[in-house]
């Protein structure tokens, strides 16, 4: 059965219509490393040390952004050539936001503009989209919604409500191959495809909690929270399937480079007002169920992600990418 949907967007109004053996992982006390297979830098914030970083296989960890109250968040480019942040530049009657896009390797900046959001909101983050040319733009202002911009900050479209009904807040908005989108909104799961003024139901979401939404960089496959627990699925919304369980809450889940395995943020647990904090492991993406609760060894396939020359596994309790 089809299903209708009002996208309005500045200017007019749209219709979406629905259509074998491994290594042991690095424990701090021997040279061991990673499976080999793991590829790519894990990336995620953690407390007052800012955004740090963990290679793979190798386990070297380190700092990558400083803590500064003032970043709103960070992106990484799939081909893991630049890094984009915004920053939050406002000033008294000003509510500045500043995006940077600069060369990883040299730390050249390759584009920066001030973007000033219709609702005067400082905090919006912006995410690369797969081909590098675009920026989306989320904020917590009703008023905002979704903006689109070019990567040098030229508009290009704006969605803020479905069916009359503003974007909410804490819903997934995901950048696809080939520049479509991906955005949760109440109980739906709706694509939007370039130029932005047409778009297609994948999902609808009949459980009480959910959400966290991601994709690989392939677009085949989406992961997301049900419950306590984590699942993956098709992006056509086929082949649900369970892929974490324990005692606790799991959450924040990321795919790797290749899709072939999963991040995960394990022990999911409040820290206060509206704050959490959780606890990194890696899967394999495989299909199958893993027991993240259980202490694991150089037997188990799930992975506590753990640097080199440490003993304890690492926490996070903000953004996090896998590149």
């Amino acid at each position: 059965m089809k299903k209708l949907f009002c996208i309005a967007v500045q200017l007019f109004t749209l219709l979406i219509v629905s259509s074998c053996s491994k290594d042991s992982v690095d424990n701090g006390s021997g040279s061991s490393t990673y499976p080999a297979a793991l590829k790519g830098t894990i990336y995620y914030d953690w407390a007052t040390e800012g955004v740090l970083k963990m290679s793979l296989p190798d386990g070297i960890g380190g700092s990558f952004i400083p803590d500064d109250s003032k970043l709103n968040n960070f992106d990484i480019s799939r081909d893991g050539k630049w890094k984009l942040t915004a920053v939050n530049a406002s000033t008294f009657g000003q509510y500045d936001v500043k995006f940077t896009i600069s060369d990883m390797n040299s730390g050249n900046i390759v584009e920066e503009f001030i973007y000033n959001s219709p609702a005067g909101n400082s905090y919006c983050k912006g995410y690369l989209s797969p081909d590098n040319s675009l920026i989306m733009v989320t904020s917590n202002d009703f008023q905002d919604g979704v903006t689109i911009l070019k990567r040098n900050g030229e508009f290009v479209a704006r969605i803020v409500d479905i069916n009359g009904e503003r974007l909410g807040f804490n819903e997934s908005r995901l950048w696809l191959p080939g520049n479509n989108i991906v955005l949760t909104h109440g109980k739906y799961i709706i694509k939007i495809a370039p130029p932005y003024n047409s778009g297609a139901l994948v999902k609808e979401m009949n459980y009480q909690d959910w959400g966290k939404l991601t994709v690989n960089q392939a677009g085949t496959q989406f992961a997301l929270n049900i419950g306590n627990h984590i699942y993956t699925m098709d992006v056509d919304g086929n082949n649900l399937k369970q892929v974490t369980s324990s005692n606790f809450k799991e959450s924040m889940p990321e795919f790797s480079p290749d899709g072939k395995y999963l991040l995960i943020g394990t022990n999911y647990r409040s820290t206060g007002t509206l704050g959490y904090l959780w606890d990194l492991k890696i899967i394999p993406n495989d299909g199958k169920q893993h027991d993240v609760g259980l202490e694991t060894n150089s037997a188990s396939e799930v992975l506590p992600v753990i640097w080199k020359g440490k003993d304890r596994i690492e926490s996070a309790d903000g953004q996090m990418i896998w590149r």
